[in-house]
């Protein structure tokens, strides 16, 4: 399970210490800043970023692979649509297809986005704790007026918590089935379309097993919903001052340059 996409690695490094306030300011401002990105430096600038981050998590190189590897169809579909359909100067012509130099530039750039996001994502789930997720956004989220709406923030971040949660169980599920089909002869690659139809099937009974038998753990444990104490105190730290000190620094300045 450590493996999979979006999944918990635990290690001792500075990352992993940071609060989870922290580091969810930090991935909101990167991502924000990914977005709003249109170069080849500062996606570089952003991908060197990354691989030091990565270096000081101390998370083997292996996980993010593995996080890369579940969207490698979309990302391939983000650049050729953007390579087929943006007008501008053509590379060459085989029939109907007709890629562009614009349109190469463009989604390159588009896709390497989306990887960074993705990267990004992965690093900030393999060094938080899934419930220190739910913690750190409740408290973001404390003093929002929820109650007018009948849900308070422990409802959402526990929502997001188990969202973050299901990923790698369904993706191990799904291999799972896989690795079963195939040991009762079933050839996924010369009858795709019947590997499907038989994966989707147990795949949404197995979620909706795993959702039910949640939901009984849950109320088994009286849970309500409404203000709970927790074992885990989140304190900031003199790291967490300095990191986000470090991001408004870069916010104000994007701003005044811009």
């Amino acid at each position: 399970m450590n493996e999979l996409f979006l999944s918990y690695i635990p290690k001792n490094s500075p990352l992993h210490r940071l609060d989870p306030r922290t580091k969810l300011v930090a991935l909101m401002v990167i991502s924000i800043f990914v977005l709003q990105t249109v170069t080849f430096s500062g996606l570089g600038l952003f991908a060197a970023s990354f691989i030091m981050l990565a270096y000081f998590s101390r998370v083997n190189a292996g996980t993010f692979s593995h996080s890369i590897q579940p969207m490698l169809v979309f990302f391939v579909f983000i650049f050729l649509m953007h390579l087929f359909l943006t007008e501008g100067e053509i590379i060459f012509r085989i029939g109907p297809f007709r890629p562009t130099f614009d349109g190469l530039i463009t989604g390159t750039i588009v896709t390497t986005r989306f990887m960074l996001l993705i990267l990004f994502a992965s690093l900030f789930t393999a060094t938080t704790r899934p419930t220190m997720i739910a913690y750190g956004i409740e408290r973001m989220i404390r003093f929002v007026p929820l109650k007018r709406i009948g849900i308070s923030s422990f409802d959402i971040a526990t929502m997001m918590s188990l969202s973050i949660r299901f990923v790698p169980v369904l993706l191990d599920n799904a291999r799972q089935i896989r690795y079963a089909q195939i040991s009762r002869g079933l050839d996924i690659r010369h009858n795709i379309l019947r590997s499907v139809s038989t994966t989707i099937t147990p795949m949404i009974r197995e979620s909706l097993q795993t959702a039910d038998d949640l939901a009984i753990a849950m109320e088994s444990r009286c849970y309500q919903g409404k203000y709970r104490t927790s074992l885990f105190e989140l304190r900031m730290g003199a790291m967490d001052w300095g990191v986000l000190g470090g991001i408004s620094c870069v916010v104000f300045l994007f701003f005044l340059l811009r």
